[in-house]
Protein backbone atom coordinates (compact mmCIF):
# COMPACT_ATOMS: atom_id res chain seq x y z
CA UNK A 1 0.00 0.00 0.00
CA UNK A 2 0.75 3.48 -0.99
CA UNK A 3 1.93 5.61 2.01
CA UNK A 4 0.19 9.17 1.25
CA UNK A 5 2.07 12.02 1.97
CA UNK A 6 1.14 14.83 4.60
CA UNK A 7 1.66 18.29 4.60
CA UNK A 8 1.75 20.28 8.21
CA UNK A 9 0.83 23.79 7.74
CA UNK A 10 3.39 26.71 8.89
CA UNK A 11 2.07 27.41 11.86
CA UNK A 12 2.20 23.50 12.89
CA UNK A 13 5.57 23.47 11.71
CA UNK A 14 6.69 25.89 13.63
CA UNK A 15 4.87 24.22 16.84
CA UNK A 16 6.70 21.11 16.52
CA UNK A 17 9.83 22.74 16.42
CA UNK A 18 9.52 24.69 19.49
CA UNK A 19 8.67 21.38 21.22
CA UNK A 20 11.60 19.53 20.19
CA UNK A 21 13.77 22.26 21.45
CA UNK A 22 12.09 22.48 24.64
CA UNK A 23 12.70 19.14 24.84
CA UNK A 24 15.88 19.13 24.06
CA UNK A 25 16.85 22.17 26.48
CA UNK A 26 15.32 20.30 29.00
CA UNK A 27 17.04 17.28 29.07
CA UNK A 28 20.46 17.81 31.28
CA UNK A 29 22.15 14.58 29.39
CA UNK A 30 21.44 16.41 26.00
CA UNK A 31 18.70 13.29 25.07
CA UNK A 32 15.28 13.77 25.36
CA UNK A 33 13.70 11.71 27.94
CA UNK A 34 12.24 8.08 27.55
CA UNK A 35 8.60 8.11 25.89
CA UNK A 36 5.80 7.19 28.40
CA UNK A 37 4.05 4.26 27.15
CA UNK A 38 0.04 5.07 27.66
CA UNK A 39 -0.97 2.12 30.17
CA UNK A 40 -3.36 -0.23 28.07
CA UNK A 41 -6.79 -0.58 29.03
CA UNK A 42 -7.76 -3.54 31.33
CA UNK A 43 -9.36 -6.36 29.70
CA UNK A 44 -13.06 -7.64 30.88
CA UNK A 45 -12.83 -10.21 33.37
CA UNK A 46 -13.64 -13.74 31.61
CA UNK A 47 -17.08 -14.83 32.65
CA UNK A 48 -18.20 -17.39 35.60
CA UNK A 49 -18.19 -20.76 35.34
CA UNK A 50 -21.25 -22.15 37.12
CA UNK A 51 -21.81 -26.11 37.06
CA UNK A 52 -24.57 -27.90 38.37
CA UNK A 53 -24.19 -31.99 38.55
CA UNK A 54 -26.80 -34.00 40.15
CA UNK A 55 -30.59 -35.45 39.85
CA UNK A 56 -33.78 -34.42 38.21
CA UNK A 57 -34.71 -31.86 41.43
CA UNK A 58 -32.00 -29.30 39.58
CA UNK A 59 -33.29 -30.55 36.65
CA UNK A 60 -35.97 -28.72 36.20
CA UNK A 61 -37.76 -30.74 33.13
CA UNK A 62 -40.80 -28.85 31.45
CA UNK A 63 -42.57 -31.51 32.15
CA UNK A 64 -41.93 -31.61 35.87
CA UNK A 65 -42.77 -27.69 36.47
CA UNK A 66 -44.25 -26.36 32.85
CA UNK A 67 -42.89 -22.56 32.75
CA UNK A 68 -40.74 -22.60 35.47
CA UNK A 69 -37.22 -21.28 35.67
CA UNK A 70 -34.71 -23.37 37.30
CA UNK A 71 -33.27 -22.41 40.68
CA UNK A 72 -29.99 -22.69 38.68
CA UNK A 73 -30.68 -20.31 36.64
CA UNK A 74 -32.14 -17.99 39.49
CA UNK A 75 -28.78 -18.63 41.58
CA UNK A 76 -26.64 -17.74 37.84
CA UNK A 77 -28.35 -14.31 37.79
CA UNK A 78 -27.97 -13.59 41.70
CA UNK A 79 -24.36 -14.47 40.69
CA UNK A 80 -24.07 -12.37 38.27
CA UNK A 81 -25.16 -9.20 40.25
CA UNK A 82 -23.44 -10.30 43.31
CA UNK A 83 -19.91 -10.49 41.18
CA UNK A 84 -20.64 -8.00 38.49
CA UNK A 85 -19.37 -10.59 35.88
CA UNK A 86 -21.30 -12.48 33.23
CA UNK A 87 -22.27 -16.18 33.91
CA UNK A 88 -22.06 -19.23 32.29
CA UNK A 89 -24.09 -21.84 32.70
CA UNK A 90 -23.84 -25.99 32.71
CA UNK A 91 -26.77 -27.52 34.56
CA UNK A 92 -25.62 -31.43 34.23
CA UNK A 93 -27.79 -33.19 36.01
CA UNK A 94 -30.01 -35.40 35.20
CA UNK A 95 -33.57 -36.68 34.67
CA UNK A 96 -33.42 -40.58 34.97
CA UNK A 97 -33.92 -41.37 38.73
CA UNK A 98 -30.31 -41.15 39.56
CA UNK A 99 -28.46 -42.18 42.84
CA UNK A 100 -25.67 -41.37 44.23
CA UNK A 101 -23.87 -44.75 43.17
CA UNK A 102 -24.70 -44.00 39.14
CA UNK A 103 -23.20 -40.60 39.83
CA UNK A 104 -19.84 -41.55 41.24
CA UNK A 105 -19.72 -44.29 38.14
CA UNK A 106 -19.62 -41.53 35.84
CA UNK A 107 -18.60 -38.98 37.55
CA UNK A 108 -14.70 -38.93 36.01
CA UNK A 109 -16.71 -37.84 32.85
CA UNK A 110 -17.45 -34.31 34.89
CA UNK A 111 -13.36 -33.40 34.91
CA UNK A 112 -13.11 -31.34 32.74
CA UNK A 113 -15.78 -29.22 33.43
CA UNK A 114 -15.60 -29.30 37.06
CA UNK A 115 -12.31 -28.39 37.32
CA UNK A 116 -12.98 -25.22 35.26
CA UNK A 117 -15.83 -24.44 37.53
CA UNK A 118 -16.15 -21.35 39.67
CA UNK A 119 -19.63 -22.24 41.59
CA UNK A 120 -20.57 -26.02 41.91
CA UNK A 121 -24.22 -27.27 42.96
CA UNK A 122 -24.13 -30.68 43.72
CA UNK A 123 -27.91 -32.04 44.49
CA UNK A 124 -28.11 -36.13 44.23
CA UNK A 125 -29.96 -36.81 47.21
CA UNK A 126 -33.78 -37.54 46.21
CA UNK A 127 -33.21 -41.04 44.99
CA UNK A 128 -30.64 -42.43 47.62
CA UNK A 129 -32.75 -42.09 50.48
CA UNK A 130 -33.84 -45.55 52.21
CA UNK A 131 -37.64 -44.73 51.73
CA UNK A 132 -37.17 -44.08 47.89
CA UNK A 133 -35.54 -47.56 47.98
CA UNK A 134 -37.05 -50.79 46.40
CA UNK A 135 -37.54 -52.34 50.22
CA UNK A 136 -36.93 -49.99 52.72
CA UNK A 137 -36.15 -51.60 56.10
CA UNK A 138 -37.81 -54.53 54.66
CA UNK A 139 -40.95 -53.37 53.67
CA UNK A 140 -42.09 -53.27 50.19
CA UNK A 141 -44.14 -50.89 48.18
CA UNK A 142 -47.90 -51.06 47.12
CA UNK A 143 -48.18 -49.80 43.16
CA UNK A 144 -52.55 -50.32 43.95
CA UNK A 145 -52.24 -47.72 47.18
CA UNK A 146 -49.08 -45.79 46.76
CA UNK A 147 -47.84 -46.93 49.90
CA UNK A 148 -45.62 -49.35 51.90
CA UNK A 149 -47.24 -52.80 52.95
CA UNK A 150 -45.64 -52.48 56.81
CA UNK A 151 -44.83 -49.10 57.88
CA UNK A 152 -43.63 -50.37 61.53
CA UNK A 153 -40.41 -51.69 59.68
CA UNK A 154 -39.40 -48.05 59.45
CA UNK A 155 -38.19 -47.67 62.55
CA UNK A 156 -35.60 -44.50 63.74
CA UNK A 157 -32.40 -47.02 63.96
CA UNK A 158 -33.14 -48.06 60.09
CA UNK A 159 -32.95 -44.28 59.33
CA UNK A 160 -29.61 -44.06 60.86
CA UNK A 161 -27.81 -46.91 59.81
CA UNK A 162 -29.33 -46.99 56.17
CA UNK A 163 -28.13 -43.14 55.87
CA UNK A 164 -24.59 -44.14 57.70
CA UNK A 165 -23.71 -46.57 54.81
CA UNK A 166 -24.09 -43.63 52.23
CA UNK A 167 -21.42 -41.26 54.29
CA UNK A 168 -18.29 -42.76 52.88
CA UNK A 169 -19.88 -42.56 49.40
CA UNK A 170 -20.85 -38.79 50.12
CA UNK A 171 -17.07 -38.52 51.33
CA UNK A 172 -15.96 -39.77 47.52
CA UNK A 173 -17.90 -37.38 45.52
CA UNK A 174 -17.21 -34.13 47.47
CA UNK A 175 -13.54 -34.27 48.31
CA UNK A 176 -12.78 -35.26 44.44
CA UNK A 177 -14.68 -32.40 43.41
CA UNK A 178 -13.37 -30.17 46.09
CA UNK A 179 -9.81 -31.54 45.46
CA UNK A 180 -10.25 -30.95 41.27
CA UNK A 181 -10.44 -27.54 42.13
CA UNK A 182 -7.67 -27.79 44.66
CA UNK A 183 -7.28 -24.03 46.26
CA UNK A 184 -8.97 -22.02 43.48
CA UNK A 185 -11.86 -19.50 44.59
CA UNK A 186 -14.69 -21.54 44.44
CA UNK A 187 -18.17 -21.02 45.60
CA UNK A 188 -19.03 -25.15 46.27
CA UNK A 189 -22.71 -25.86 47.51
CA UNK A 190 -24.47 -28.90 48.21
CA UNK A 191 -28.38 -29.58 48.14
CA UNK A 192 -29.59 -31.82 51.14
CA UNK A 193 -33.36 -32.89 50.72
CA UNK A 194 -36.35 -32.03 50.97
CA UNK A 195 -39.27 -34.27 52.19
CA UNK A 196 -41.93 -34.63 49.27
CA UNK A 197 -43.53 -37.28 51.55
CA UNK A 198 -44.85 -35.15 54.61
CA UNK A 199 -48.55 -34.36 53.41
CA UNK A 200 -48.62 -37.52 51.13
CA UNK A 201 -52.41 -37.99 50.70
CA UNK A 202 -51.67 -42.06 50.18
CA UNK A 203 -50.46 -41.98 54.15
CA UNK A 204 -52.01 -41.73 57.06
CA UNK A 205 -50.48 -38.61 59.24
CA UNK A 206 -49.27 -40.93 61.79
CA UNK A 207 -47.76 -43.47 59.10
CA UNK A 208 -45.73 -40.05 57.50
CA UNK A 209 -44.46 -39.06 60.84
CA UNK A 210 -42.24 -42.19 60.39
CA UNK A 211 -40.55 -40.53 57.77
CA UNK A 212 -39.46 -37.65 59.69
CA UNK A 213 -36.02 -39.76 61.00
CA UNK A 214 -35.32 -41.02 58.06
CA UNK A 215 -34.76 -37.12 56.62
CA UNK A 216 -33.10 -36.10 59.84
CA UNK A 217 -30.82 -38.97 59.61
CA UNK A 218 -30.39 -38.51 56.11
CA UNK A 219 -29.75 -34.74 56.16
CA UNK A 220 -27.44 -34.85 59.18
CA UNK A 221 -25.23 -37.35 57.00
CA UNK A 222 -25.16 -35.68 53.84
CA UNK A 223 -24.36 -31.98 55.34
CA UNK A 224 -21.65 -33.43 57.64
CA UNK A 225 -20.14 -34.79 55.00
CA UNK A 226 -20.07 -31.97 52.55
CA UNK A 227 -19.45 -29.55 55.72
CA UNK A 228 -16.18 -31.73 56.34
CA UNK A 229 -15.10 -31.53 52.77
CA UNK A 230 -15.23 -28.22 52.00
CA UNK A 231 -18.71 -27.72 50.92
CA UNK A 232 -21.54 -25.68 52.02
CA UNK A 233 -24.84 -27.33 52.89
CA UNK A 234 -27.69 -25.38 51.22
CA UNK A 235 -30.48 -26.50 53.61
CA UNK A 236 -33.44 -27.27 51.86
CA UNK A 237 -34.85 -29.57 54.29
CA UNK A 238 -35.92 -27.02 56.47
CA UNK A 239 -36.78 -24.17 54.11
CA UNK A 240 -39.38 -26.82 52.73
CA UNK A 241 -40.78 -28.75 55.90
CA UNK A 242 -39.73 -25.93 58.85
CA UNK A 243 -37.48 -26.78 61.67
CA UNK A 244 -38.95 -29.55 62.97
CA UNK A 245 -39.33 -31.36 59.33
CA UNK A 246 -42.94 -32.20 60.14
CA UNK A 247 -44.39 -29.42 57.69
CA UNK A 248 -45.75 -30.35 54.39
CA UNK A 249 -44.06 -28.40 51.62
CA UNK A 250 -47.35 -27.16 49.68
CA UNK A 251 -47.24 -25.35 47.12
CA UNK A 252 -42.95 -25.22 46.84
CA UNK A 253 -43.86 -29.01 44.96
CA UNK A 254 -44.91 -29.48 41.76
CA UNK A 255 -48.19 -31.02 40.55
CA UNK A 256 -46.61 -34.45 40.84
CA UNK A 257 -45.45 -33.46 44.48
CA UNK A 258 -42.11 -34.67 43.91
CA UNK A 259 -40.02 -31.75 41.75
CA UNK A 260 -39.81 -28.03 42.79
CA UNK A 261 -42.63 -25.24 41.66
CA UNK A 262 -42.08 -22.02 40.60
CA UNK A 263 -42.11 -21.29 44.58
CA UNK A 264 -39.91 -24.56 44.66
CA UNK A 265 -37.64 -22.95 42.32
CA UNK A 266 -37.27 -19.63 44.08
CA UNK A 267 -37.10 -20.94 47.68
CA UNK A 268 -34.19 -23.20 46.79
CA UNK A 269 -32.58 -20.18 44.63
CA UNK A 270 -33.00 -17.87 48.19
CA UNK A 271 -31.06 -20.93 50.21
CA UNK A 272 -28.18 -20.82 48.08
CA UNK A 273 -27.96 -17.11 47.48
CA UNK A 274 -28.27 -16.41 51.47
CA UNK A 275 -25.13 -18.93 51.55
CA UNK A 276 -22.83 -15.97 50.10
CA UNK A 277 -21.19 -15.71 47.42
CA UNK A 278 -17.48 -15.84 48.96
CA UNK A 279 -14.65 -16.38 47.89
CA UNK A 280 -16.02 -15.06 44.76
CA UNK A 281 -17.84 -11.85 45.87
Amino acid sequence: MKRRNVRLSASVAVALSVLVISAACGSDSGTSPAATTPSESPTAAEPLQLVAIGDSIPYNAPEDCPGCTGFVDLYADELAEATGREVETQNLSQHNSLTLPMLLDELDTYEDELSTADAIIVGVAHNSIALNGDAPCGTTWNDATSTFEDWSKLTEKCAVDSAAEYRDSYDELFSTVAGWRADKPTILLALNKYSDWIGWSAASAEELQLTIPFHDAWNTMLCDSAVANGFTCADLYQAFNGPDGAEPAGDLLAADHTHPSAEGNEAIADVLVTAGFAPLG
